[in-house]
């Protein structure tokens, strides 16, 4: 379970004309048909899938916002992430142009796989991400837009005491805080009937959008 409170907007568009002919005889080509109507910018949509090549974590996401138990976000899922949102809060969902927080948040296993479990090593209570690592997004949007990715860079690393995390300035900010992403994930102890008291929290800034991860194989 998760602390909260706080993500970005997308680009690119793509044209196909195609001209025919005879065999045999020249005709004059038709007119190209005018290209079908794409949004000028990726705007900001729903995340489908996140990789990390410095861990080998590849993550896929539920389909609607995270769950929230006890003012605590609470994945649905073991093997997926998912990204929240919510009508009283400023986040929003990923894209070039966020003007605040995406905050994207994951289950980390205690004796079980957990989808984030690859982003800190409990056993040498360590983060595994360092700063500069990136992290590759692809979104509803940039998928429509000819399978693009938003890239984003690792800033910061922190794993709070859950209790004081939702005040912590250095994750949240004070203010807006365009193009940061957040993921969020319990630590488990290196007991495994203890209860998680800690989230490993990295911080990442949006980057660019890209054809493609520079190590993705094309596997989806």
């Amino acid at each position: 379970m998760f602390w909260v409170r706080r993500v970005v907007a997308l680009v690119l568009l793509v044209a196909l004309i195609s001209l025919s002919a005879r065999c045999g005889k020249e005709e004059p080509a038709p007119a190209p048909e005018p290209p079908a109507e794409v949004p000028a910018a990726l705007g900001q949509s729903q995340p489908l899938e996140m990789f990390i090549p410095s861990v080998g974590l590849r993550a896929h996401f539920e389909e609607g916002p995270c769950r929230v138990r006890a003012d605590a976000l609470d994945p649905a899922t073991l093997d997926k992430a998912c990204v929240y949102t919510a009508p009283e809060k400023p986040y929003s969902l990923p894209g070039p142009g966020a003007e605040d927080l995406v905050v994207v948040a994951g289950h980390t296993g205690a004796g079980v796989h957990g989808v984030f479990d690859q982003l800190f090593d409990g056993s040498s209570d360590q983060h595994t991400i360092r700063v500069g690592d990136m992290l590759y997004l692809r979104t509803a949007d940039s998928e429509a837009a000819g399978g693009k990715w938003l890239s984003y860079r690792a800033t910061d690393l922190h794993d709070p005491v859950k209790e004081v995390m939702a005040g912590d300035a250095d994750i949240w900010g004070d203010g807006p805080r365009p193009g940061r992403l957040l993921t969020i994930s319990c630590i488990q102890p290196r007991n495994i009937l203890a209860d998680s008291v800690r989230n490993a929290v990295i911080g990442w800034q949006f980057s660019s959008v890209l054809d493609a991860p520079p190590t993705d194989t094309g596997a989806k």
